[in-house]
């Protein structure tokens, strides 16, 4: 067994061998800890370059680079009967969707677990292997070149320690959430590493992220579309990073200003293409200008444009303060319960009556909805006070009792 004080020892494994003996004797035990290395700097897809395996006795670091069947590993991470322990798992977790087109399940994610029983979120591996295990973590191999063979002894004890301590920190928490009864709250966070559209990324989600898109309206927002579309089409046929073929600020400068023509795009300095790409580009921007535009064209612009009025940024504000106080009182990470904008759905919610449906809004639904969004319910109707008080020297915003 790993023992949670000891130094780990990995074996780095380049024979088929050794990895189906790993994936077997984690399959075993019914559960193992998981963890990959990969860079993305200059490709379109992450390239993984290290996966890390650990079971209660040993640790594995998988080379992926070597002539490896790496097959047995991603039937693990979809077998709903072997539990995974990960930490931020969501990237490494997404290769497997990307390999085989199915989902990890039964995954159990020490970050979100470590966030509903009192510590902040999100909170480095560093930091939570030290508050419940008393180990230090070296973490100095944050950018080194994980595709260079063969690996030194630093990068594999990097990697090794990535892994070693999980099933530990695992038994830990799984005891704190059962104790508090919230284990079941970690269920449902889970389950979102069994939603595809985790791994397949809307494309209105895609628009949303790059910078600056909120200024286009109407007609430029379906240009930006379908930039962003041939965008990533011409990406993944380079292999190149989406933001590298076509920076976010040239993308959304084309489409408010309806660049269309090949002279004017050549000129845009920053645009780095082919004089045959830089052509198609102002086949697209044509295209786009001449399509009608599609259903709920307006409406996304208007949601980009959706201003606070004065009183609920007020109302905004004050509500926050609230649900960060309930979060200290109750040993919940605010960073994990809620965010502005789910508080800004619960008020538009409670108070416009939008979104209708009470399940589209996150701190109505699950275990939100029976602790801080029945509390911001109480707060909304009157029925609970808010008050200022010193607490072990600081002030800090509280509830008062309920009313009735």
């Amino acid at each position: 067994m790993v023992r949670p004080n000891s130094k780990p020892e990995a074996v780095v494994s380049q024979h088929q061998h050794e990895l189906d003996e790993i994936c077997a004797r984690a399959r075993d035990e019914g559960r193992f800890a998981f963890d990959t290395e990969f860079v993305m700097e200059d490709r379109y897809e992450p390239e993984v370059c290290l996966v890390q395996l650990a079971t209660e006795k040993s640790v594995v670091l998988v080379d992926p680079l070597g002539n490896l069947n790496l097959q047995p590993i991603w039937d693990l991470l979809a077998d709903a009967q072997v539990e995974k322990i990960v930490h931020a798992g969501q990237e490494d977790l997404a290769v497997c969707f990307r390999r085989i087109g199915k989902v990890p399940r039964h995954v159990f994610d020490v970050q979100i677990a470590a966030g509903l029983v009192g510590y902040d979120y999100p909170l480095s591996l560093q930091k939570l292997v030290h508050a419940l295990l008393h180990v230090r973590l070296h973490k100095s191999k944050t950018l080194t070149d994980w595709r260079k063979r063969p690996l030194s002894a630093s990068q594999v004890g990097y990697a090794a320690e990535d892994v070693s301590y999980l099933l530990a920190v695992h038994r830990k928490l799984h005891a704190r959430l059962s104790a508090r009864d919230r284990f079941s709250w970690a269920v449902e966070e889970f389950r979102a590493f069994e939603d595809e559209t985790l791994y397949v990324r809307a494309e209105e989600d895609k628009l949303r992220r790059v910078k600056g898109v909120s200024v286009l309206r109407g007609k430029q927002m379906a240009v930006a579309r379908r930039l962003l579309q041939w965008r990533d089409e011409l990406a993944r046929t380079l292999n190149r990073p989406a933001r590298i073929v076509m920076k976010d600020h040239l993308l959304v400068d084309v489409a408010r200003h309806s660049v269309s023509s090949f002279s004017d795009l050549r000129d845009l300095r920053g645009l780095n293409m082919s004089d045959k790409n830089i052509h198609a580009l102002a086949g697209v921007v044509r295209e786009a200008l001449t399509a009608s535009a599609g259903p709920g064209e307006d409406e996304g612009s208007a949601r980009a444009h959706d201003v606070e009025a004065p009183q609920e940024t007020v109302l905004i504000t004050l509500a926050t303060a609230v649900v960060r106080g309930y979060c200290l009182d109750n040993d919940l990470a605010y960073g994990l319960t809620a965010t502005k904008n789910s508080i800004r759905d619960l008020i538009r919610h409670r108070t416009l009556g939008r979104p209708a449906d009470p399940a589209s809004v996150e701190l109505l639904s699950g275990w939100r909805g029976h602790t801080v969004g029945a509390m911001l319910d109480e707060v909304l109707a009157g029925r609970r006070s808010i008050h200022v008080e010193q607490v072990n020297g600081e002030l800090g915003v509280r509830l008062g009792p309920r009313g009735g």
